[in-house]
């Protein structure tokens, strides 16, 4: 139940004092018992438009690739907001996901956007992390290049040194 004169994180679904601003677990800036009823009510509409079970029908993408329990972790997470899944394992498995090292986390195409938030979401409620960016988690380290991005911050330095600066992450 929703208390008007509380504050909120919609990431965590966690309750604050009325003085607190921002998320304890999070990071996230809290909203207030009113915001949070509105987005609750804008999330609900979301989700009864949402079509559910996948069909054989849909044109289905991979959202995730990895462990099995991640997969479900995640899985649970997007179908309680009315979103189809799919778990397939890689070949060699059984098929169902259980016998093989990484598995396939499928959804419809066009719930592709509100799943990526479902996850972004969930990845900053379990990390803190609310300002990380995407496009250097596929970056490497090149000890034959000059300089080399940390995938772990972003930062750019020398590859003369094989530990991040700004991080501290060891790349040797």
């Amino acid at each position: 139940m929703i208390d008007l004169q509380m504050k909120y994180c919609f990431a965590c679904q966690d309750e604050y004092l009325p003085e607190i601003s921002k998320c304890g677990v999070c990071g996230s800036v809290l909203l207030s018992g009113a915001e949070m009823l509105a987005k609750q009510n804008d999330n609900m509409q979301v989700q009864s438009q949402r079509l559910g079970a996948l069909t054989d029908k849909d044109d289905i993408v991979t959202i995730f690739k990895g462990p099995l329990s991640e997969a479900k972790r995640i899985e649970a997470k997007l179908v309680s907001e009315n979103i189809g899944t799919r778990v397939l394992g890689e070949e060699g498995g059984c098929g169902k996901g259980c016998c093989a090292t990484d598995v396939e986390l499928l959804i419809r195409r066009a719930d592709a956007p509100d799943a990526q938030q479902i996850i972004d979401l969930d990845f900053e409620s379990m990390t803190g992390v609310s300002d990380f960016n995407h496009n250097i988690a596929d970056t490497g380290y090149d000890p034959d290049a000059q300089t080399s991005t940390c995938p772990a911050c972003g930062f750019t330095f020398s590859t003369a040194e094989n530990t991040c600066p700004d991080c501290g992450l060891c790349f040797g």
